[in-house]
């Protein structure tokens, strides 16, 4: 017997967390999830208006062109001049279907999938693309559209340096 999905549904939306930029934010939607499997990508979706978009872009790739030992950034895809997608990929079990709860690679499987991505995110964003944050992130997790969580973070919690590059001129 197969186990059932993990995760079901979820969206972690994240408004407003470059510095100077408030209406550009970003979802990350987590597909449904089969416990010791491999990792689904996860799709980060940003809106937001094109001048900071523009600037955004470029950025991101920085993020791609930059693989981290356990998952790497997949993108970013510009849909429109105001929305861009970027995906997480866990490289953890990389060529296996399943995963041995014994193995040093479970240690890093568990982190890549109870950790929410948008904190990799953003401290990729500090640390490879020196994107300057928001002091105060908000976090809302969601299922469809009912509002499970509102988690307020202090810049602090997520990366102990800020970035100093800003998305606004």
């Amino acid at each position: 017997m197969r186990p059932g999905p993990l995760l079901v549904g979820l969206t972690i939306r994240v408004p407003g967390p470059f510095a100077g930029v408030t209406d550009l934010g970003f979802s990350a939607r987590y597909p449904d999830q089969p416990l010791l499997q491999r990792l689904r990508d996860v799709a980060i979706w940003f809106e937001g208006p094109a001048t900071p978009m523009r600037r955004l872009a470029p950025r991101l790739e920085l993020l791609a062109g930059s693989p981290r030992p356990t998952y790497r950034w997949q993108g970013p895809v510009a849909l429109t001049d105001e929305v861009l997608v970027l995906s997480f990929r866990d490289q953890t079990v990389e060529h296996q279907d399943g995963i041995e709860p014994a193995s040093a690679a479970f240690v890093d499987y568990l982190m890549n999938l109870v950790r929410p991505v948008v904190f990799p995110f953003l401290q990729d964003c500090v640390q490879v693309a020196h994107l300057r944050l928001s002091e105060h992130i908000d976090l809302q997790v969601r299922r469809d559209d009912e509002l499970l969580a509102a988690l307020p973070v202090h810049l602090g919690e997520i990366v102990s340096r800020n970035g100093d590059e800003l998305l606004v001129a």
